[in-house]
């Protein structure tokens, strides 16, 4: 009993000092060393380089004329030099009757159809200066406006509405700056021309008398109908026989060496070609010399006038041709 208050006196004393050495260590840095370096900031990963676009800016005023869009979006290809102006101006001059159609020759067919022109934009200044793209580059400008066009769109309507609305339309293309001066002055002149001629003709002849037509007799075709001569083509389409397969006209070539980019370029951009086999044929044009033209198939008549149809809508040539092996 004697050694109790002793014992807890000690122990009492032990607690305390421990305290105060508690005490001692708190809110006191740790000494150097004592805990791992914090980790290096990661370098900044730099940023991948914007993917070349291009910005179609369509005037109001000729918003809707597919025709001038389509020369608006050349001129604005080669104002982001995207397109050289050497390049440009012989697409722009072989399709000049499309804004200037009472003083130039009609312009290629199919000009009047709309065209995701943005999108051909952004993906000619994505393979801009790609050697490899250069098929490629060259089908997408001819469907914006062919330096070459295979066939030609039907000439302007040459009566006195035809002349009104030209004479407003040329103001319009005047404004947004699609023609200069000189062609603005040049197509007012023929229109004026067409206005005098228009006044100074005589009256039309009263109409016939009705005429009963005999029913007319179904017969088989022997030749597939294209709705264009074979020498509204340059170097002619090959006509077909009536008997064997037929196939269509895409394009035509200077050198066979380019036919797989071709091929590869013409079934990106027009998917129903993908399972159709190609062919490039060799022709000689006079006066123009040897071009190898382009063919696919073989396909059924009616198959291939269906396709042409569905392509001419996206500005792309299409002519119903033979497929026979030669």
């Amino acid at each position: 009993m004697r050694c109790v208050q002793p014992c807890g006196f000690v122990l009492a004393v032990a607690l305390l000092s421990l305290t105060a050495c508690a005490d001692s260590f708190r809110n006191q840095p740790p000494p150097p060393g004592s805990w791992p370096p914090p980790p290096a900031a990661a370098a900044a990963k730099p940023l991948p380089p914007a993917a070349p676009s291009f910005t179609l800016d369509i005037p109001e005023g000729i918003a809707g004329d597919h025709e001038a869009e389509r020369f608006q979006a050349l001129r604005g290809l080669v104002d982001a030099g995207i397109v050289a102006p050497a390049e440009a101006e012989p697409r722009r001059a072989a399709n000049l009757g499309a804004l200037l159609p009472f003083d130039q020759p009609p312009p290629a067919a199919g000009l009047d159809q709309s065209l995701p022109l943005s999108d051909i934009g952004n993906r000619l200044a994505q393979i801009s200066g790609s050697a490899d793209a250069a098929v490629e580059r060259d089908l997408l400008l001819d469907r914006l406006l062919p330096q070459a066009p295979l066939l030609r769109a039907a000439p302007a309507r040459r009566d006195a509405e035809g002349a009104r609305l030209g004479r407003a339309r040329i103001e319009t293309l005047a404004s947004a700056g699609l023609v200069s001066p000189d062609e603005k002055d040049r197509e007012i002149k023929a229109i004026d021309q067409l206005d005098q001629t228009l006044a100074m003709a005589p009256p039309p002849a009263p109409p016939p008398p009705p005429v009963k037509k005999k029913k007319a007799t179904r017969h088989k075709p022997s030749v597939i109908e294209t709705g264009q001569k074979v020498g509204d083509i340059p170097g002619g389409a090959i006509p077909a026989s009536g008997k064997g397969p037929v196939g269509v006209h895409l394009l035509s070539m200077a050198s066979p060496s380019t036919t797989d980019k071709a091929v590869e370029a013409m079934k990106k951009e027009n998917p129903e070609l993908a399972s159709l086999s190609f062919k490039a044929v060799k022709t000689v044009i006079p006066d123009l010399g040897t071009t190898y033209r382009l063919l696919a198939g073989p396909l059924a008549p009616a198959e291939a006038e269906t396709l042409c149809r569905t392509l001419r809508t996206r500005g792309q040539s299409c002519v119903v041709s033979g497929f026979e092996d030669r």
